[in-house]
């Protein structure tokens, strides 16, 4: 059946020129044929391509209120002989000035930061602090009242442990792995979101993970180390990828949470005295944060000047606020 559109031909005079914009990128078959106009055929075919392609010739030519048919099979475009002519001109001018229109939007471009982030002054912190706290030992006050101390936090409300204990190290050997492998992911961290977000991340989603790691334990529970920041961070970076382009069925779901479990895996699950419920929930935690940043484009506002060095300076006054709380009458 051929659908024959007419219906602007009583509002707009022949020959009127409209210039309409429409989204639709044609394939490079279809063409706008010279009309014969020879009289030895009173219906001439004046485009041919793909029913998209049809449909845009119908609408242009509707417009100016050319009247002409088309088959949705795509078989061509037809009008009177009389039209053939003007109906030619009208296609030719159309796509001529739509050329190249719309312009594709540019890609997502996250946000760069061309300093780098001062990683060895994280790192080398954490040492300063174990070269004043020393090892583990339940008489020294550090540990006695900076530690996860699942009772403690549960029962006493004493917060500010799931912080300090962040800062703390159990051993050298515990320090020295988690600045080997934490100095990598957190240098990364921070150049993908800046210098202050990122030590402010790994300082909120460790503090939960140790959080929901004690909450989820029926027995009381000891722990210190930033290995659980660490293995947020890597959640972090594993959920903000994964809203970094379209969704494609579980494509951009499932390689973002595959690599960050792999890690998780290889990195998170050895060692006698490892505490995996801890990594296993910070890295929980990053994924879920991780996401939201994306998904609010925050790293974007983090951005605007200033707003680093703020985000920093926070970071710092909640770790040095929670031990003031910690070692206080």
């Amino acid at each position: 059946m051929l659908y024959r559109d007419s219906f602007f031909l009583q509002s707009l005079p022949s020959g009127t020129h409209v210039q309409t914009k429409r989204s639709i990128h044609m394939p490079p078959r279809n063409v706008i044929l010279s009309p014969d106009v020879t009289g030895r055929d009173p219906n001439p075919i004046i485009a041919a391509g793909s029913p998209d392609y049809l449909a845009l010739c119908s609408l242009v030519l509707s417009s100016v209120g050319i009247p002409h048919a088309y088959s949705p099979r795509g078989d061509g475009l037809t009008v009177d002989e009389e039209f053939a002519e003007a109906a030619r001109h009208h296609l030719e001018q159309y796509f001529e000035e739509n050329e190249g229109w719309p312009e594709r939007p540019p890609p997502y471009q996250p946000a760069r930061f061309s300093s780098n982030p001062p990683t060895l002054l994280i790192i080398g912190a954490l040492a300063l602090f174990f070269w004043v706290t020393g090892p583990w030992q339940d008489n020294v006050a550090w540990f006695s009242r900076g530690a996860i101390d699942s009772r403690a936090i549960l029962e006493q409300g004493e917060w500010w442990r799931l912080v300090t204990a962040l800062t703390l190290h159990a051993d050298q050997a515990h320090l020295i792995g988690n600045c080997i492998i934490g100095g990598f992911i957190v240098h990364l961290l921070g150049k993908t979101t800046g210098y202050g977000l990122s030590l402010l991340l790994l300082v909120a989603c460790g503090s939960l993970g140790n959080l929901l790691n004690i909450i989820t334990r029926d027995e009381a529970h000891l722990s210190v180390g930033f290995s659980t920041s660490i293995f947020a961070a890597i959640g972090l970076l594993s959920g903000m990828q994964i809203f970094a382009g379209p969704l494609k069925g579980f494509k951009n779901l499932l390689i973002p949470l595959g690599a960050g479990a792999a890690l998780l895996a290889m990195l998170g699950a050895g060692g006698e005295r490892t505490d995996l419920g801890a990594h296993f929930f910070g890295f929980l935690c990053g994924i879920g944060i991780g996401m939201l940043i994306r998904h609010f484009d925050l790293v974007r506002l983090a951005s605007r000047p200033g707003r680093q060095l703020s985000l920093f300076t926070l970071a710092l006054l909640f770790i040095i606020v929670s031990w003031e709380m910690a070692l206080g009458p």
